[in-house]
């Protein structure tokens, strides 16, 4: 995701793999298969993990369908499974992404045809294996998606509203601020409760991979399910002092549905929801963390710049000494009436966000650097 690379690769290295170099909206690792198995399981803030299988330069499209056809795919799944192709092209020899897939398919099937009289079936939506073909100019690159299913469905959500963040971008919010992990951090504004659920589960030592129980690579002839449960019972979590977060939320749906999301995922012990107005929220400790996603875009309002104002009055009057993290649109934020210490560019979808610290003072010092405008 655009604006996690460094928190992805810094989760990479955590992880013990090993030549993590940071891409255009992508990180590249290398490992042996535990490593890939324990990826998937363990990364927060990856999307997808691809395995190239092949890579080569191609001239004309025939290259691509030749290569393909006399690559071993009965090495990686059978005929009675089903596949499919995601691609991104930049070439001029070919039109669209489309015509690339239905080459790289026509390959695949005709190669099981040549071994076996039989083929496998494309299923677009749920396949067994999916392949991915990635071409840029002369250079062509086949690889497999050893997660299946975004990584960011974690397997938790239930229930959401009409603009949930995803897992992956608040799990890289969460990295991004200086949380400590350790200390109480409230969600005000906590929606679906993905923020919430996150903290939760990152503080308190629970990989996504335990709640989510499908994966690409399950599917693979080479799927070593002993392998799999060895590195399953090394990662797990160690008990500890449990990590409390708060969360609220104005309407009572929202608080309910968060409450189920959390339910599921296995940390709804470790977060107090209630409903709440933001206007009448009272900090209930010394000095609060706080992290939260306020309305903005297809969820905000005409008076939106009433209400971010309102957002800054509360944190300057009612939140000394507070540490606060939000994310909106630049727009939104200039209403806030505060100065951040720190700007963070990142999208949300395709929306151009910015993720901002706000460090609050008690006394003459009211916000770093500055007062309210």
């Amino acid at each position: 995701m655009a604006g996690l690379e460094e928190v992805l690769a810094q989760e990479l290295i955590e992880i013990g793999a090993d030549e993590v170099q940071i891409g255009r909206r992508s990180v590249y690792f290398s490992g042996d298969v535990k490593m890939l198995y324990k990826a998937n399981y363990c990364l927060r803030t990856a999307l997808r993990i691809l395995v190239p299988i092949d890579s080569y330069k191609i001239y004309s499209v025939d290259d691509l369908y030749q290569r393909a056809k006399n690559f071993k795919w009965e090495d990686l799944f059978d005929c009675d499974q089903t596949f499919a192709i995601q691609s991104t092209v930049f070439s001029d020899l070919f039109d669209n992404s489309m015509y690339a897939s239905l080459k790289l398919k026509d390959a695949i099937v005709d190669r099981f045809r040549y071994k076996f009289d039989k083929r496998p079936n494309v299923d677009s939506k749920n396949p067994d294996v999916l392949i991915n073909l990635h071409i840029s100019a002369e250079f062509c690159t086949i690889s497999l998606d050893s997660s299946g299913e975004s990584l960011h469905k974690r397997g938790y959500r239930v229930g959401q509203n009409e603009a949930p963040m995803s897992e992956v971008l608040a799990a890289g919010l969460l990295r991004l601020s200086d949380w400590d992990q350790k200390s109480e951090l409230i969600d005000p504004m906590c929606g679906s409760g993905t923020i919430a659920i996150e903290a939760a589960m990152l503080a308190n030592g629970i990989y996504p991979g335990s709640i989510r129980k499908n994966f690409g690579f399950k599917n693979w002839r080479s799927f070593n399910p002993e392998l799999f449960k060895w590195m399953e019972d090394e990662v797990q979590s160690v008990a500890q002092t449990p990590v409390k977060i708060s969360a609220s939320d104005i309407l009572r749906r929202n608080v309910d549905i968060a409450s189920k999301n959390a339910d599921e995922a296995g940390v709804a012990t470790l977060i107090d929801f209630k409903v709440s107005d933001f206007k009448l929220l009272e900090s209930a400790s010394e000095k609060p963390f706080l992290l939260f996603n306020p309305p903005y875009g297809e969820r905000m309002t005409p008076d939106d710049s009433n209400f971010y104002a309102m957002i800054g009055e509360r944190l300057k009057h009612h939140y000394t000494n507070a540490t606060v993290w939000m994310i909106s649109t630049p727009q939104c934020l200039k209403s806030i009436g505060l100065r951040p210490s720190r700007k963070i560019p990142i999208l949300n979808g395709s929306l151009e966000c910015s993720f901002r610290k706000y460090e609050l003072y008690s006394g003459s010092k009211k916000v770093a650097g500055d007062t309210l405008k």
